[in-house]
């Protein structure tokens, strides 16, 4: 066992020390994701992520910056042990300022060229999901839990090519998560084959505006028919209306044609609370995309979340956006795609992430492309 400083309170769960969980399970893994947004601009993404998979002794972060028509990752990996707690990998670094409020976030010189010093500012209070668990072959393979809290930036980011940008809160917009739990690891040698999804439709999105944040983390298996669903809606510190739960979340949503990969152009989506009020919003899609894939989600060239990489591992690399023969490998994990959100006369923004497969029965134009056409289809 490891002893770590965080084994000098008193918040221990389980016979063991804060550097082990209670399962064995490969899979287990705690994250940080947040999103900035320059809302003013509409086309400057920067989302970041922090991992801790203690079985793994893994400890790893990205960064994906993308504005106008490039995007900069950088993907970096460190041995969790013996700094287990240590919330730092290689120059990027994640301090708790004010837990449940503040979190800074520095990025310090490094190959890719994109550096940052930004703090996320919560405007709302988080919002926890309800638990996810999923069976596949009679194994438990997603037992995990998050909550999601809405926010603004405050900073500055040096971009690849030396332009500073100063971060205010009047126009970026942010949003992150925190999870933990155990999800899947991608599938290595010698396992039984991966099952198909059961949900053929995925929308996450955390949205927010002057007096409400809303929170949709919906998968469908065919229109109207959720698999899982965890929707949420609370009004801002201080204002003491309460919101009934949110019960069903409807969607009508609109997608660019011969995309080179899913695009949203926006839409409408209906929350109908307990009781049967309905909330109506309206979305429309900007140009700013920050897309998963450059941080290893579904793995990229070889890097793969939760992979042991040894002590410290650092890779980046600079896509061009406006590459179609490519823009699928880029977007085909998803992207964090910044949209604003009426409702009434209120504006506000957020992100969505979405995905849909074959077999959903609406959304033709959000399939992925066929096979044939694709450059890549790793």
């Amino acid at each position: 066992m490891f002893l770590s400083p965080a084994d000098e309170y008193f918040t221990h769960q389980t016979a063991l020390t804060h550097a082990m969980v209670a399962t064995s399970d490969p899979s287990w893994r705690e994250r940080y994701w947040v999103s900035f947004q320059d809302t003013e601009s509409g086309d400057t993404v920067l989302t970041l992520g922090l991992g801790r998979y203690p079985n793994q002794d893994v400890m790893e972060a990205f960064a994906c910056f993308s504005s106008g028509e490039r995007q900069t990752n950088l993907r970096l990996s460190r041995t969790l042990l013996p700094d287990s707690h240590g919330m730092t990998v290689g120059p990027l670094s994640c301090e708790i300022v004010e837990p449940l409020a503040q979190l800074r976030f520095t990025l310090d010189d490094n190959d890719s060229g994109l550096r940052f010093d930004i703090t996320f500012e919560a405007t709302f209070e988080p919002m926890l999901e309800g638990r996810f668990f999923q069976i596949s072959r009679a194994r438990a393979t997603y037992d995990a839990i998050r909550y999601v809290q809405h926010g603004r930036a405050r900073g500055w980011i040096v971009t690849p090519d030396g332009r500073r940008i100063e971060v205010t809160p009047d126009r970026w917009w942010a949003e992150r998560d925190h999870s933990w739990g155990t999800r899947p690891l991608p599938r290595a040698e010698g396992q039984p084959p991966g099952e198909r999804p059961e949900w053929k439709m995925l929308m996450f999105a955390p949205l927010q505006l002057p007096d409400l944040a809303v929170h949709m983390y919906l998968q469908e298996s065919r229109p109207g028919e959720p698999v899982h669903l965890s929707a949420s809606a609370i009004r801002p510190p201080g204002d003491n209306r309460e919101l009934p739960p949110i019960v069903a979340v409807e969607h009508d949503l609109k997608w660019a044609e011969d995309a080179a990969a899913p695009t949203l152009l926006g839409g409408r989506v209906v929350l109908t609370l307990l009781g049967g009020e309905t909330t109506e919003l309206e979305i429309t899609a900007c140009k700013g995309r920050a897309h998963l894939r450059g941080g290893g989600y579904e793995g990229w060239n070889g890097w793969r979340q939760g992979q042991w990489r040894g002590e410290l591992t650092a890779e980046h690399d600079e896509w061009d956006l406006t590459d179609r023969d490519n823009f699928y490998r880029y977007a085909k994990a998803g992207s964090d795609h910044l949209v604003e959100v009426r409702h009434g006369d209120d504006v506000g923004y957020g992100v969505i992430e979405y995905m849909v497969l074959p077999g959903y029965g609406r959304y033709e134009e959000a399939l992925p492309p066929p096979r044939a056409s694709r450059s890549d289809s790793r």
